[in-house]
């Protein structure tokens, strides 16, 4: 994983938000890419990238994620299960004017 918490070309710092996923017949990772590609759209910061748990079954341990749909932002746990729009956007917003 590139690290993404750094300062952007502008300035700003960049985001590396990842989307636990369990596939492509997954409705909850479906809505939780959704969501995420939704906020990306408004904060050009973000970098966004999928989190199969197969693939990343390890990592995910250590970070006690055991549900699809969860999101990280820089590599941290910020939500076990999906979140509202608002609760992402506020989120995002509130890492991005630290």
């Amino acid at each position: 994983m590139v690290d993404f918490y750094q300062k952007g070309k502008e300035g700003g710092d960049l985001l590396l938000i990842e989307v636990v996923t369990a596939g492509p017949g997954c409705s909850i990772c479906q809505k939780a890419m959704k969501a995420v590609k939704q906020v990306a759209a408004e904060f050009p910061q973000i970098e966004i990238q999928e989190l199969h748990v197969v693939d990343q079954f390890e990592r995910l341990q250590d970070l006690n994620i055991f549900s699809a749909g969860a999101i990280l932002i820089n590599g941290k746990a910020e939500f076990a299960t999906l979140p509202s729009l608002p609760k992402l956007r506020e989120r995002v917003y509130e890492l991005l004017h630290q």
